[in-house]
């Protein structure tokens, strides 16, 4: 190992307690090893120096979650193959992958993973999972795995979070709950997404101070990850052992969380079912009606909504696409408008389509019922990455793995939209 770059006081940051132990010691070193790998695969040029850290920090973790056996990571995996009949996206696992073992995949996915979280929304892109940095890497790291099996001892403390011994009071749900949602290992984005909250309040209520552990307190609950689009309360829910004798207040929070409807379009879902009707009645088996300018979708508001727009209101540039949803009426679909094979479309463009069509699973251009629909209809069949294997692995990334970039990115699982 080459010049120490991580300490226990850093790998406690992703832990839910504040005293390091000799097993602390023994997973920052391996954290350091990682660290090592990094440079030595020239992905650290890739992110700042304590991104760097972060990430081999997290895949320590990862490591120290599979042998403590804590399940954070075999809960995605095993309920991943429980929707989708394998593993894991992106990648093809064989018969040497076991759920309960450290796998090369894995270990691909998860760097992919810090990758595009670190990477890839700072530069506004999104990462290949066959790049051949994040490659080469994968596999050393998996290769320290292997080497540390034997002898990695399992952390106790960790165990003891989801024991049927360990009980939990309201107070003590939450915190654990505001660790799982902000510290643990898997997530990395939550505190941003936090200060990003608040300075949206603050930008929209300049009058007023924010009460920030109220924002906190809220997000741990509601807010969805990244991976399968889970809110914390059903991550834990899905932890806790079944036979836990405070597993019903566990599942009675995550059925609370899952449920949980922005309260804005609750109050409008009766006027936005009856745009949708009005909608349907019109646009028959259309998904979309397309649009030239502002004028057009005024009186089509007006005609078959009895809605006068003002004239600051509507769409104001060319070219664009009327939809409607019952849980969120009458929409329009600006961005991304020319990517749709439709042969409605006046403004389909396949070239553009081709290279920017992936954008749909990335940034929400629509509602994800609509885009469940475009898919299930071929209407997004352009959309790929780039790869450097064949084209077809590039649409394969994208059109074999929609669901779960949906779910990654918007934090919207389509299969639970209409």
């Amino acid at each position: 190992m080459k010049n120490i770059k991580i300490f226990p006081k850093d790998w406690l940051q992703v832990h839910p307690y504040v005293q390091s132990t000799p097993v602390d010691s023994y997973y920052t070193r391996i954290a350091n090893r990682i660290y090592d790998i990094l440079e030595a695969t020239d992905l650290v040029n890739s992110f700042s120096r304590d991104e760097s850290i972060q990430i081999a920090i997290r895949l320590a973790a990862y490591f120290e979650d599979v042998i403590s056996q804590t399940n954070i990571w075999r809960t995605f995996i095993t309920d991943y193959k429980a929707r989708f009949g394998h593993y894991l996206p992106f990648y093809t696992t064989d018969d040497h992958y076991y759920d309960d073992e450290v796998n090369n995949e894995d270990i691909r996915l998860i760097l992919w993973h810090y990758t595009q979280q670190y990477h890839g929304w700072k530069k506004g892109t999104f990462v290949n999972p066959d790049n051949p940095a994040n490659q080469a890497a994968s596999h050393l790291i998996y290769e320290l795995f292997c080497e540390e099996w034997t002898t990695a001892p399992e952390n106790e403390r960790m165990q003891r979070l989801f024991s049927v011994e360990t009980r939990y009071t309201a107070k003590e749900y939450a915190e654990l709950l505001s660790w799982f949602h902000f510290r643990s290992y898997l997530f990395c984005s939550e505190n941003e997404e936090l200060t990003d909250t608040v300075k949206s309040f603050m930008r929209q209520n300049p009058q007023l101070q924010p009460n920030i552990m109220a924002f906190h307190d809220v997000m741990a609950h509601v807010s969805r990850h990244s991976f399968l689009a889970y809110t914390s309360p059903y991550w834990l829910s899905r932890l806790i052992p079944a036979d836990h004798p405070d597993y019903e207040m566990f599942r009675e929070e995550a059925e609370k969380a899952e449920s949980f409807i922005d309260p804005a379009l609750a109050a409008n879902r009766e006027t936005y079912e009856k745009q949708y009707e009005k909608f349907r009645e019109v646009a028959g088996d259309d998904l979309l009606i397309y649009m030239t300018k502002k004028s057009d979708f005024k009186a089509f508001m007006k005609e078959h909504l009895d809605m006068d727009l003002e004239d600051d209101e509507g769409k104001d540039e060319e070219n664009f696409a009327v939809y409607a949803t019952p849980e969120e009426g009458i929409r329009v679909l600006t961005g991304g408008v020319q990517f749709i094979k439709d042969p409605k479309n006046p403004f389909y463009d396949e070239k553009k389509a081709a290279s920017q069509a992936l954008g749909f699973f990335i940034v929400k251009h629509c509602s994800t019922g609509l885009l469940k629909e475009l898919m299930s209809r071929g209407m997004l069949a352009d959309a790929q990455t780039k790869s450097l294997d064949t084209p077809e692995r590039g649409k394969s990334i994208i059109q074999d793995n929609w669901k779960f970039l949906c779910m990654y990115f918007l934090k919207e699982d389509p299969d639970k939209m209409k």
